[in-house]
């Protein structure tokens, strides 16, 4: 794999193969299927007046299917960047790729993001911020949330962590460690940096979108074109313009009801 092909994620995805392609098709695909067939479920879990060892469990294992519907479109040029430096021997490509490496590799990233969403929505319930009608107070939180997360879009730190999303040969080249534990070290820094890009995203996923499928497809669409690498900052602004103007918009309705 020649550098230029790490340089941006929209390179690597032009090199998958039509197999593994399908494959990953196919995983989305029924993340967002089990996601869609357990939401009642999921609403139900969420308002219990107490939970169980065995509704914690499953609790969690929702939000990581869940994570992977929104994010493995996302963290996939990552992936493949990885997967592809693995046939590499003294800078030559003469062994074949180290698939479960990538498994190991892939995995945590999805662990942590599942371990945030199960800490953050179990806060949020605590809080009796879950499930309530977006109304008064409601809609107070909604509001801030959307102005927060539009407000991030132009930090610092929305910047640094993006920058490491779209360039995976940097972030590969930068932070690689050899062998299994090594793989599963650089998926768990991957992650951090990904919740430092995408922490209010999902923050407004639960609160202003109530965790609705199509807020979820729209955010999870949203992470996928700025982690692109093809115009990042036009893309992440725009992204944060049109959070603030939902904002703007719930804020409206708290005084003036529509």
């Amino acid at each position: 794999m020649e550098a230029s092909d790490l340089a941006t994620p929209s390179n690597l995805l032009r090199r998958l193969t039509i197999p593994v392609g399908l494959g990953v098709a196919a995983l989305v695909v029924l993340a967002w299927y089990v996601t869609w067939t357990s939401s009642d479920f999921a609403n139900a879990l969420m308002a219990p007046a107490a939970f169980g060892s065995t509704d914690l469990a499953l609790f969690f294992a929702l939000i990581v299917v869940m994570m992977v519907a929104m994010m493995l479109p996302s963290a996939l040029p990552m992936a493949l960047a990885y997967h592809g430096l693995t046939r590499l021997e003294n800078g030559q490509p003469s062994k074949p790729a180290d698939v479960v490496g990538t498994v190991a590799f892939v995995v945590p990233y999805f662990v942590v993001w599942g371990s945030f969403g199960f800490v953050a929505l179990l806060g949020l319930m605590g809080l009796g911020l879950v499930g309530s009608m977006l109304t008064g107070p409601g809609l107070l939180l909604s509001a801030a949330a959307l102005l927060a997360a539009g407000v991030w879009q132009v930090t610092r730190t929305k910047e640094i962590c993006l920058s490491h999303c779209t360039s995976p040969m940097g972030f590969v080249l930068q932070h690689w460690r050899s062998g299994r534990i090594g793989a599963m070290r650089m998926g768990f820094r991957h992650s951090l940096y990904c919740i430092g890009c995408c922490w209010l995203f999902m923050l407004v996923l639960f609160i202003s979108g109530s965790m609705s499928l199509l807020w979820m497809g729209g955010i999870s669409v949203a992470i996928f074109a700025e982690k692109l690498g093809v115009r990042t900052v036009l893309f992440s602004r725009a992204i944060g313009v049109i959070l603030l103007g939902l904002g703007a918009v719930a804020a409206v309705r708290i005084f003036v009801p529509m």
